[in-house]
């Protein structure tokens, strides 16, 4: 059986859920659970649309520039499952699989980089819409309700060994999606004198993709909503019907006050009013006094907040039954908030939402519950508060407030089209939010960042920088700055900017960033190089370093360094584990496939197979099937068959039908059938000769097949196979082997007379084809010469050992081919001749066939001695 060439494989990565998302799919399958019923690949715009018979969680996950997961759990795939607009030109390929735990887990891999990845379901919750193209995800919806794409991708889980079934091809439907339109805003000016100092990165790449189609993310549209005499806080303590009930004039006055914001004075009023004897309202006057003097502290200074607790705590205990316990609780939690015991705060919050539904100054509570979460890192119960207040159908004073949160939850969940849209709404709704924190503008520039909206990300950049001269991160700022003239192709400005923040801030942050950004259009690798060696030599601990390490593996990768690639991600993992730690590890993988498929094209099987048996356990646990393959036909190649069956089969059981290429499938054939799994390779062969009967390998396969069942005595089934085999052969060794088999198949039968025929034709075979094959020639005449032996034929046998012994090389083989030609001559009664071969044989330097010859010598002289007598 042949050696097997390797040869590129197309590469399709399945890779699985993030963990959260995989533990959260964990248990079983209820009857009521979605069905994934069909996929649709639009062509324009790049679209992908699922339809299914219910909403279910979901997650879009960018694993490259050009492969995307989409992941949806608690569903299960319909039995008529089609995807529809595969053969789409933009697609490479599609890849669908059911995970553990009720996910289905699709992977499309594009020929071009994907724009900004938007995903929704419809109103209906039927389609899940993914925009592939930076166009709108089917219908906008509201924030909240549709996902962005993940750009830092999670370690992937090994896949399972039972990896998807075919999927038909079926015709692309085209379904237009229009962009939102453009806004347009004048570009303030950045003085680069009021721009100094440096932090944190807020980022992981400093250059995102750029989205083709968005122009502008659309301003929230909010609910309708009702207008009452309550503003949702705890100044509805002086707008209800209960302290309306009291005519005291004392108590009026310090209404009237508190309404003009002067509680200190309020606060006086009702002290002394509570110094008279037989006084009204006893109850309002006690709740009324600590609202005043809680409002009266615009310091924060906790002995003043704990008094303002203590008041409040005199009014709950004098009036545990009142109507304002809710008030009290609230002002509680918020003076615990203000001295930072976030516990006691919450417990207090949610004696409130939890107890007082009705309670009017909720969206307050539950604004502070949101900053509660939000400060212990729980941003999906955070985002769920923010969006109550945000979306509230009652109008309340923390709407605004609670955007800016919901915002800012979005955008840390890498929802940045619907974080864009709210804070658009805020800066548009409330311009004084601008100008009280520069989070707000910064948030709204890293979302437009994310997005590919450069101008409008440098535009929001640029004003935090002119407002809030003093902020901390300035350097980082004016870094992202250039990156965003660098997303628009303007170099010249990108590096100006760049120059400027290294001038300026070095042994900063945002230095580092803006290397990086100046190495993006330096001219050759070395250059380069040098860069990312200063950051890494100069800012070992700095996020930005493992970005460094990462440019630096990738240009060693495209340069085909493959082993300075492996050993900067090794450096890269051992010391910044958590960072780009997905990316790095599948280039990693990428540069391990890569390495192995030069070192097999030059027959360093070796090599791979010794780097395996070093990293086996690294390398299995990346889950690739081309390593898979590829350390496979090394083995294969050193004729280890075993090992060679457990790889092959590996990378077999993660491809699709459609996509087993032949070198995979052959390989595996060889290794089955060399390891003893002759009813197995027996399947492949014949599968593999019907799948691809243009591939010379088609032929081997056959001869194969016709060999085992040969060996098996199933001779009707041989020599089908072998004639099959021989109908497609165009190589004459090929068909000279072929016909030998075919001869052992009569041979077999004791039909010696057609076995003699079929070697015959395969001793003209092998004679026809071209070099100097006299190995195999030797042979063939050899084997022939024997059957006509067997068949008393001893003319043409000794015709056959002729031309054997002309094309034999060696000693031993001249003098056993010698003999038998002797012998032949004998049996034959041809004396002379016997006698001269013997003669020629017992000269040889082969003692053994020698001696032989010399006997044979003896008996023939005796036989003359005796016919002479």
């Amino acid at each position: 059986m042949r050696e097997l060439a390797a040869v590129n494989l197309k590469l399709l990565r399945v890779v699985t859920l993030i963990g959260c998302f995989l533990a959260c799919a964990a248990g079983t399958a209820r009857a009521e659970d979605p069905v994934v019923k069909s996929m649709l690949i639009r062509e324009t715009p790049l679209s992908l649309a699922i339809d299914v018979t219910g909403r279910a969680p979901f997650k879009v996950i960018r694993i490259s520039d050009t492969e995307v997961l989409v992941a949806m759990k608690n569903v299960s795939l319909a039995k008529g499952f089609s995807v529809q607009g595969k053969n789409n030109p933009a697609i490479e390929s599609v890849n669908v699989e059911r995970l553990d735990g009720q996910v289905v887990a699709v992977v499309i891999k594009s020929k071009k980089p994907y724009g900004t990845i938007r995903s929704a379901f419809n109103d209906t919750n039927t389609r899940l819409d993914v925009s592939l193209s930076g166009a709108p995800a089917g219908a906008v919806e509201p924030p909240g309700k549709s996902n962005t794409v993940s750009s830092d991708v999670p370690e992937p889980v090994k896949p399972s060994p039972a990896v998807g079934a075919d999927i038909p091809d079926v015709k692309v439907e085209k379904a237009p999606v229009p962009a939102p339109a453009a806004a347009a805003e004048p570009e303030p000016a950045v003085l680069p004198e009021t721009v100094p100092e440096s932090p944190k990165p807020s980022a992981e790449k400093p250059k995102p993709q750029v989205q083709a189609h968005l122009k502008q993310a659309p301003l929230y549209v909010p609910p309708k909503r009702s207008k009452s005499e309550f503003r949702g806080d705890i100044g509805d303590i002086l707008r209800g019907d209960a302290i309306a009930g009291c005519e005291a004039k004392p108590v009026q006055n310090a209404l009237l006050l508190m309404k003009k914001d002067l509680y200190a004075e309020a606060f006086d009023v009702l002290d002394q009013y509570m110094l008279q004897e037989n006084f009204s309202c006893l109850e309002q006057v006690y709740f009324l006094k600590a609202y005043a003097y809680y409002k009266s502290i615009t310091d924060k200074d906790s002995t003043r907040l704990i008094q303002a607790e203590r008041m409040f705590q005199d009014a709950l205990v004098s009036y545990p039954k009142s109507g304002f316990l809710p008030f009290a609780y609230a002002a509680m939690g918020m003076i615990q908030f203000d001295l930072k015991n976030f516990s006691a705060a919450e417990g207090y919050f949610n004696i409130v939402s939890q107890g007082y539904k009705d309670y009017t100054g909720l969206p307050e509570v539950q604004y502070h519950l949101a900053r509660i979460y939000d400060t212990k890192g729980y941003t999906d119960k955070s985002l769920r508060l923010y969006e109550q207040v945000f979306q509230s159908p009652l109008d309340n004073s923390y709407i605004t407030d609670a955007g800016v949160g919901y915002g800012k939850a979005l955008f840390e969940k890498r929802q940045y089209y619907d974080a864009l849209s709210i804070f658009n709404y805020v800066i548009k709704n409330d311009a004084k939010k601008v100008y009280e924190s520069p989070e707000l503008l910064r948030y709204a520039g890293e979302a437009d960042f994310e997005l590919g909206l450069s101008r409008e990300a440098r535009q929001n950049f640029i004003r935090v920088l002119n407002l809030f001269p003093d902020i901390p991160d300035r350097d980082v700022l004016l870094a992202k700055v250039g990156d965003a003239y660098g997303l628009e192709n303007n170099k010249e400005k990108a590096i100006k900017i760049y120059e400027l923040v290294r001038e300026k801030f070095p042994d900063t942050s945002g230095y580092i960033s803006a290397s990086i950004g100046i190495a993006r259009y330096l001219e050759s690798d070395e250059e380069k190089i040098q860069v990312y060696e200063m950051i890494k030599a100069k800012f070992p601990n700095n996020t930005y370093a493992r970005i460094a390490m990462m440019r630096l593996a990738e240009i060693y990768q495209k340069n085909g360094e493959y082993n300075k690639c492996i050993k900067e991600i090794e450096d890269l993992l051992s010391t910044h584990p958590r960072g780009l730690r997905y990316e790095a590890v599948k280039l990693m993988q990428r540069a391990y496939e890569a390495l192995f498929k030069k070192q097999l094209e030059s027959d360093e099987y070796t090599k791979v197979l010794d780097r395996y048996e070093k990293e086996n356990a690294k390398l299995d646990r990346m889950g690739s099937r081309l390593i898979s393959f590829r350390v496979g036909m090394a083995y294969l190649q050193a004729n280890l068959y075993e090992e060679a069956f457990n790889h092959l089969i590996t990378a077999y059981k993660q491809y699709k039908r459609s996509e087993r290429t032949p070198e995979l499938l052959f390989g595996l054939g060889r290794a089955m059938d060399e390891s003893g799994r002759d009813d197995d390779a027996l399947k492949l062969y014949n599968a593999f000769a019907k799948r691809f009967p243009k591939q010379r390998e088609s032929v081997t396969a056959l001869m194969n097949a016709g060999q085992i069942y040969l060996e098996k005595g199933k001779y009707t089934n041989a020599a089908d196979t072998l004639t099959q085999a021989h109908k497609i052969a165009v190589d004459p060794m090929d068909k000279g082997q072929i016909l030998m088999l075919h001869a052992t198949v009569y041979e077999k039968k004791n039909d010696l007379k057609t076995a003699a025929a079929y070697r015959k034709k395969a001793v003209d075979a092998f004679a026809s084809a071209p070099g100097k094959n006299y190995a195999i020639l030797t042979n063939a005449y050899k084997t022939l010469g024997n059957t006509y032996l067997s068949l008393a034929d001893y003319v043409p046998a000794a015709d056959a050992f002729s031309k054997a012994l002309s094309f034999s090389e060696g000693d031993r083989a001249k003098a056993n081919i010698g003999f038998l030609l002797g012998d032949a001559y004998q049996k034959g009664n041809i004396l002379d001749k016997a006698k001269a071969a013997f003669e020629q044989v017992a000269q040889s330097y082969d003692s053994v066939w020698a001696r032989l010859a010399q006997q044979r010598l003896t008996t023939l002289s005796l036989a003359e001695d005796m016919i002479n007598s």
